[in-house]
């Protein structure tokens, strides 16, 4: 996969309010392509993934950046109750997941999510392609549940990319 791109992390850390005091999670890291350039907006990120070899690479990603705020974790979205224990801080400022929400159980990551984050913190759930919450598969429909609970409203727009939208 590509990485992304400063103006989209740049666009990230402003609608999550996030400045350099912050602590945030990365669930289902990776290599950290999302993890070490949001690890330049924040005090310190904790990458989570459930695969060794990736956060080895990850951090072999870090060490070549120079970018030394990042703990790498062994873990899955289950694992983030004891998170801000281990990062030094009461709660975290954001939860982000790219590409990996389908490794997940969506209801209990927006469940744990909820109760890591400090008030007014964000969990950002980023994706290619169509939106999560307009896939036909069961963990899409269980974002999109999350979602609406969450928001408390239902969700029912294309992001605007759909025929209908675009007729306007």
């Amino acid at each position: 996969r590509r990485g992304y791109p400063a103006a989209f992390t740049g666009l990230l850390t402003r609608a999550l309010r996030l400045g350099p005091a912050d602590v945030l999670a990365d669930v289902g890291c990776g290599t950290g392509q999302l993890t070490l350039p949001m690890a330049r907006q924040v005090r310190a990120v904790a990458g989570l993934d459930p695969e060794p070899d990736m956060l080895a690479l990850g951090r072999q990603a870090a060490a070549e950046q120079g970018v030394t705020n990042v703990t790498w974790v062994a873990g899955t979205d289950r694992d983030l109750p004891a998170l801000p224990g281990l990062l030094g801080g009461p709660a975290l400022a954001a939860v982000t997941i790219a590409n990996a929400i389908h490794l997940t159980s969506a209801p209990d990551l927006f469940a744990v999510a909820r109760g890591v984050l400090r008030p007014g913190g964000g969990l950002a759930i980023i994706a290619n392609g169509t939106p999560l919450w307009q896939q036909p598969v069961p963990w899409s429909r269980a974002v999109r549940r999350g979602l609406e609970q969450w928001l408390g409203l239902r969700l029912e727009s294309c992001c605007g990319t759909d025929a209908a939208a675009r007729q306007a």
